[in-house]
């Protein structure tokens, strides 16, 4: 069990993304903001500390937006108050997103003191002609800066994130960017399709015809590029697109794929606790005042009927290659996954999409390139 905190803050929105965040303004507006948006995550914390109670967390995840944007020494002082006033365990798994060209070597040395083990970059390429068409801000030496910074504060639980289906980007730049990242040997890669969402910059201009994407066939190629050549190099394949060394799976996300409950806190952050799952506001301000008041404001607040607690636990797990262990699922919800979704895996199955192995129902690999089609089958 652990907690997700956003941190909705960045320099200026990339092409390509949807996530909640708003671009910062002067460096002094930012600073008022980041205090009070500070104080009311405090307030949510100490309201969902009585809702939670004793139960332990091991994880604790910052995510965005670009939380290495947050001055250090204000992160790592809230990351002491949440340790201090939150059931977390003596040494729990503390991530943060970055940017590479968002960290220093004082702040990387500030976050590790107060706990930080674990760092995510944002590298999603290693040609600077690519990151400039998705909109990022870094260039490809920043990356190996970063990592450097971090191992010398005592960071080793690296995880690089990469992208590929880029505009222009090709088989030869994406075995160059998997290459790259392997020379760093980071504990953790995350290979992410571009996605088009609508209403972004990038949508738009794929729309007017003024970027080219790779295909289906392409993007098909780059992942089985990036299974052979990470697993390879040592690096499990354990999720549809994340690989790490032995030891190094990220416990946060994993609460996510079992479905496992969490708390989160922040502007638009999402949660499940007690077997209620809601989604805050995405609205800074709003989230501030209503902190103030001392109570949520949700944009979806659901308690989850023991079926959809079982829907929700096969599609988020089919994305784990190990899939769903039969045992577990009978010892969570009383029944075996066979007694419900039967006519589901058998239709899977004759499709060759999963398969039944020492008692886990798992996709296989064709499975792999159509796992939407899989998770959703098991959505009554």
């Amino acid at each position: 069990m652990g907690v997700y905190v956003h941190i909705p803050f960045c320099e200026h929105k990339c092409s390509y993304c949807d996530f909640h965040s708003i671009v910062v303004g002067d460096a002094e507006s930012f600073s008022r903001l980041v205090d009070s948006y500070l104080v009311s995550l405090r307030r949510e914390a100490l309201y969902y500390r009585e809702l939670w109670g004793e139960r332990p967390l091991q994880t604790l995840f910052f995510g965005g937006g670009t939380p290495s944007l947050l001055p250090p020494e204000k992160l790592a002082s809230f990351i002491c108050f949440l340790r201090q006033e939150l059931p977390f365990t003596a040494e729990p798994e503390i991530t943060i997103e970055a940017n590479p060209h968002s960290l220093t070597e004082q702040g990387a040395e500030i976050l590790a003191s107060a706990g930080v083990n674990r760092v995510s970059l944002g590298a999603q390429a290693f040609q600077d002609h690519l990151l400039q068409a998705i909109g990022r801000k870094h260039v490809t030496a920043q990356i190996a800066e970063s990592v450097g910074m971090l191992r010398r504060a005592g960071i080793e639980n690296i995880n690089l994130d990469l992208m590929f289906g880029l505009p222009g980007q090709g088989l030869p730049e994406w075995r160059d960017s998997l290459e790259q990242a392997l020379a760093l040997e980071p504990a953790h890669l995350s290979c992410y399709a571009l996605t088009l969402e609508p209403g972004t910059p990038l949508a738009t201009w794929q729309k007017a015809g003024l970027v080219q994407l790779p295909g289906e066939d392409e993007q098909a190629d780059m992942y089985d590029l990036a299974r052979r050549l990470l697993q390879r190099a040592g690096y499990e394949h354990y999720e549809i697109s994340n690989f790490s060394l032995p030891g190094r799976r990220c416990e946060h996300n994993l609460l996510y794929w079992h479905n496992h409950p969490f708390i989160g806190l922040g502007s638009g952050a999402a949660g499940y606790v007690n077997g209620c799952r809601y989604v805050n506001a995405p609205d800074v301000q709003a989230h501030i005042q209503t902190w103030e008041r001392g109570q949520p404001r949700y944009v979806q607040c659901e308690q989850l009927t023991i079926d959809q607690q079982m829907d929700e636990t096969m599609m988020v797990g089919m994305r784990l290659l190990e899939g769903v262990a039969e045992e577990h699922f009978r010892l969570r919800f009383k029944v075996s996954y066979r007694d419900v979704y039967q006519e589901a895996i058998d239709e899977l199955a004759a499709r060759g999409l999963v398969e039944q192995v020492g008692g886990r129902l798992r996709v296989t690999e064709r499975g792999l390139l159509l796992e939407n089609q899989v998770s959703a089958a098991f959505l009554r």
